[in-house]
C-alpha cells in the first residue's frame, strides 16, 4: 500500500510523526509525509477561474500536493488542534481546494483517514471536522476519523484508549471499511452539531439526526462527487449573477459608502 500522509506542525517528531509512523508500519506500507508547515501555500484570491477549467496563477505548490496524491492508495491526515480547530496551513490547504476539480476521478480511487490530535479534552474543538471537509473536497473515501488525546510529545503510546484507535485507523484502510464512532455522524463521520427544534444537524452533511445520533433524515452535502459538482455549478451561477447584478451592487454601495 502506498499512503501518502499530510500533516502541519513544526514539531519535527511529536505525536502527529510518531502516529503517522505507526499506522505505516502496522501496514507495511510505503509511506512518504507531507508536512504543509514547510510547503508554499498562498491564500485563495476567489477569482474562480479554476471553476471554469482555467489553472490556477498563483505559483506555489498545491498542485505538486495534487500530483502526488494522484499516484497513492491511501491518504491519511494526521495534525493537531490549535484553539478548537486545524492549523491555519491546513486550512490554507483547504481553501485552495476548487484548483481539485480535474483531479476528483483519480482521487476518487483513493481510501482516507483522519487522526486529529488534541492536548485538552474540553478544547477538541472542531478540528476533526475541518480535517473532514479537506478529505472530502479532495474528492477521496473517507473511511475512519479519530481524535485522540496526548499533549506531551510521545504520549500517544503511553494510552491504551489511543492505541485502540491508532489499530482502528489501521483496521479500516487495511480491509476498506467505515467505521464510525462514538458520537459521530453516521452519514459522514463528523462530530460537529447543531440542535435545532429538538434534533441534531450535522453541520457538515446536514444530515438530521436524534437524540441517540439515528439517522431521521440522511444529508447529501460533502457526500459525493455529484453533490460536488452540483455546488460547484451553484458557484458559477452566482459568478454570473454578479456580471449582471454588478452596476446594480456598485450603486448600493455608494449609497452608503460613497463612490
Amino acid at each position: 500500500m502506498r499512503i501518502l500522509s499530510i500533516t502541519a506542525t513544526k514539531r519535527k517528531s511529536g505525536n502527529s510523526i510518531q502516529a503517522i509512523e505507526y499506522i505505516s508500519k502496522k501496514l507495511s506500507a510505503e509511506n512518504e509525509i507531507l508536512n504543509l508547515a514547510e510547503f508554499d501555500i498562498e491564500p485563495c484570491k476567489a477569482c474562480y477561474a479554476c471553476l471554469y477549467g482555467v489553472e490556477c496563477k498563483i505559483e506555489d505548490e498545491v498542485y505538486a500536493i495534487y500530483e502526488k496524491l494522484r499516484n497513492v492508495d491511501a491518504l491519511l491526515i494526521v495534525s493537531p488542534t490549535y484553539w478548537l480547530d486545524a492549523t491555519a496551513r491546513i486550512k490554507a490547504l483547504l481553501d485552495r481546494s476548487f484548483m481539485a476539480i480535474p483531479y476528483l476521478d483519480d482521487f476518487s480511487r483513493v481510501r482516507s483517514a483522519i487522526i486529529t490530535l488534541h492536548g485538552f479534552n474540553e478544547m477538541r474543538g472542531w478540528a476533526s471536522s475541518t480535517h473532514n471537509v479537506l478529505a472530502r473536497v479532495l474528492g477521496t473515501d473517507l473511511l475512519v476519523s479519530v481524535e485522540i488525546h496526548a499533549a506531551l510529545p510521545g504520549e500517544i503510546f503511553t494510552k491504551e484508549e489511543n492505541m485502540k484507535k491508532l489499530d482502528m485507523v489501521v483496521d479500516a484502510l487495511k480491509n476498506n471499511k467505515k467505521i464510525v464512532g462514538e458520537g459521530q455522524c453516521p452519514v459522514c463521520l463528523a462530530s460537529s452539531f447543531r440542535v435545532e427544534d429538538g434534533k441534531i444537524r450535522c453541520l457538515l452533511c446536514n444530515s438530521i439526526l436524534d437524540c441517540n445520533m439515528n439517522v431521521v433524515r440522511s444529508g447529501e452535502m460533502f457526500s459525493s462527487h455529484e453533490w460536488l459538482k452540483n455546488h460547484y455549478e451553484e458557484l458559477r451561477e452566482l459568478k454570473e449573477e454578479f456580471r449582471i447584478k454588478m452596476d446594480e451592487l456598485k450603486r448600493a454601495k455608494a449609497k452608503y459608502l460613497g463612490e
